[in-house]
């Protein structure tokens, strides 16, 4: 891929300020996982966020358009007490990339583009399913992931 339309190089850069986010989260998530399980679930998917968000920062310069940088820090709204409270941030990190991606799928035809966000869109999907499920909260699938 070289070329991206202005809607979908907006919508990866987008979706790449959620995996910014996601990347940040996590190594903060990683402070309170109190169990082997749930640390090795963070280190797993912070890989997977860090594999989508160098793929949508190349993705954007091959096609000659600025990547957006990750900031400093982000607002995680409640203050993180303990691992539940931690793994809560996590879904709403997740869904934040959801809906990142699903702005990808929804604002290019192109094949590549469309499998990179797909694969963003299901993996969040999934995890935040997951972390739901960790911490008993229902319902743990929602239907239409990425939808705001």
């Amino acid at each position: 891929m070289t070329e991206l339309s202005e809607e979908a190089g907006n919508a990866l850069r987008s979706a790449l300020s959620a995996e910014h986010a996601a990347v940040w989260v996590y190594g903060l998530a990683s402070a309170f996982a109190g169990e082997p399980r749930v640390r090795s679930a963070i280190d797993d998917a912070m890989e997977q966020h860090q594999r989508l968000r160098d793929t949508a920062e190349r993705t954007l310069r091959d096609a000659a358009q600025t990547p957006v940088a990750a900031q400093p820090a982000y607002s995680v709204g409640e203050p993180v007490s303990g691992q539940e409270a931690a793994i809560g941030m996590l879904v709403t990190a997740e869904n934040d990339c959801e809906i990142g991606w699903r702005s990808v799928l929804e604002n290019t035809e192109d094949p590549a583009l469309r499998g990179i966000a797909l694969d963003g869109l299901t993996t969040s999907a999934v995890r935040a399913t997951r972390w739901r499920l960790t911490i008993g909260r229902q319902p743990a699938a929602l239907p239409f992931p990425g939808q705001p």
